[in-house]
This record gives structure tokens, C-alpha cells and sequence, in this order.
């Protein structure tokens, strides 16, 4: 059976014992944390006086520069240390910024910064705090270790999770098998006991499937992603071994919530 990535969720009676959770832009909105720190940053360093550019054209090309960074971190082509320093540097040079006053920490500013913010996804607390008594919790995410345990202190959910396991940690990225199979390790259970939820199509659907996990996605904005993925080689050649293993999208939280406590 082909699988269908974007028909809605149903959880077909599933009661998992465990709900594993990414972190970023699936509870924590990292898209929204992110541009407030990249604003503290553009007008401390005096950005647009620099090069001409607004605070837009930053959070633009870094986020683009960004992304492609953390893609090949996940496929194991650059190192951490590279990763956090080379999205700044280059996002600068790419606005013309003088090179003689790049600052060379401008990665620690971000990280003192952004992980200490604390805006969840809408209706994440509620989910979290609705759930929690009914299910164990665990968050799976790519990320660095320090960083993430920030993220979830700060923002006050921490208490509900039975652990946490991050990218850096491990020393295996999702979608990688072996990062999933860690966090089934860890939990004690198998992937027939649990549902995965996540925001991506590679890292967290793609992952979570191939490991034989259950898995949700998250498609906030499905009219976006449907369009951009209609021209999907990726999307359009990964058929599943088990297609019953996707159980469909959803947009809100709240319908994530009304499933899993439907019944209970």
C-alpha cells in the first residue's frame, strides 16, 4: 500500500505506552525564538549601518544558510564546531559585512541568547500537560546537548519528560536508525509500545517510520509544504516497507491531544 503523507491523522486505536516528541518547532518554536535572538544580534552589531541590509534580509540568508549547515551536519559532512561559527560567518560575508569586524563569537552571543527564550508552539503546554498523565514522554532531537536542556528548562516543560536524548549526545543524528533505536534502548520498550511526532519529513517522518516506530507528523502549514514537496524527488520515491507504520498529519496540537486522550 502506498503510503499517503498527507492524509489526516488516525491513530486506528493505537495506545502507545510512550510518546516520543522532537523538541524544535514541534514544542519549542524555534522559528519564532530564533528571529527574536537574530534581531538582538542585528542591531547590536550594527547590521544595517554595515551593509545596508534590514533586520528581514538577515533572518533571510541566515536562515537559509542555516538550514543548509544543519543538513550537512546531519549527513555527517561538517563538524559541530563548524556548524554553530559558519552560519554567522557566512551569513555576514554573504550581507558584505566589513570582514575586519565579523565578531569571532557571535555564535556564544546566539546561544546565550535563543535557548534561554521561551515560545512554545500554540497550544504545546496544554498538549504536554494534558498528555502527561497518561503516557510517558521523551524528547528525541537534533541538537546540541547543552543547548536543548536549556531550551527545555527555560520554558518550563522539563518536569514532564522522562528524558531527553539530542543529536550531539548520541553521537547519531535522526533519521539515523541507530539514533531511534537509542531512545527505544534508553525507555526500555519497543517501537510497537510507542508513537513518534515531529515537524520534518526526512529527519523525523522518514526516521521514525524506518525504524519501525509509529509516527504523526506535524504539518503546520500543509498547503506550504504540499506544494513545495510536489516537486519532491524524496518524497515522491520513499515508499515505506510498512505503510500502516504512518498514521497521517496534523495541524494543531490540540487534534494530536483529542486523539491520544480519545477513549481514556
Amino acid at each position: 500500500m502506498n503510503w499517503q503523507p498527507f492524509e489526516d491523522l488516525n491513530l486506528r486505536g493505537f495506545k502507545p505506552s510512550w510518546v516520543f516528541l522532537d523538541l524544535d518547532n514541534t514544542l519549542w518554536d524555534f522559528d519564532g525564538n530564533a528571529e527574536e535572538a537574530l534581531h538582538v544580534l542585528f542591531q547590536r552589531h550594527a547590521i544595517q549601518e554595515h551593509t545596508g541590509a534590514t533586520a528581514e534580509d538577515f533572518v533571510r540568508v541566515y536562515n537559509r544558510i542555516n538550514h543548509d549547515y544543519w543538513a550537512r551536519y546531519e549527513r555527517g559532512e561538517v563538524s559541530k564546531e563548524v556548524l554553530r561559527s559558519a552560519r554567522f560567518t557566512d551569513s555576514f560575508r554573504e550581507l558584505k559585512y566589513p570582514e575586519s569586524l565579523i565578531p569571532d563569537g557571535i555564535w556564544k552571543e546566539y546561544l546565550d541568547i535563543c535557548p534561554v527564550l521561551t515560545r512554545l508552539m500554540p497550544g504545546a503546554r496544554d498538549f504536554v500537560e494534558a498528555i502527561a498523565p497518561h503516557y510517558k514522554l521523551a524528547i528525541l532531537t537534533n541538537g546540541f546537548e547543552q543547548t536543548q536542556q536549556t531550551k527545555l528548562a527555560c520554558c518550563g516543560l522539563g518536569e514532564y519528560f522522562e528524558f531527553m536524548l539530542s543529536s550531539e549526545g548520541l553521537g547519531h543524528a535522526k533519521p539515523s536508525p541507530l539514533f531511534f533505536e537509542a531512545a527505544l534502548s534508553k525507555a526500555q520498550t519497543d517501537a510497537h509500545d510507542c508513537l513518534y511526532v515531529g515537524d520534518t519529513f526526512r529527519t523525523d517522518v522518514v526516521g521514525g517510520v524506518e525504524s519501525g516506530i509509529r509516527t504523526a507528523w506535524y504539518l503546520r502549514e500543509r498547503e506550504v509544504v504540499q506544494a513545495e514537496m510536489e516537486d519532491s524527488a524524496e518524497w515522491k520515491s520513499w515508499q515505506p516497507d510498512d505503510s500502516s507504520l504512518y498514521l497521517g498529519s496534523f495541524q494543531h496540537l490540540p487534534q494530536l491531544q483529542q486523539a491520544l486522550l480519545t477513549g481514556i
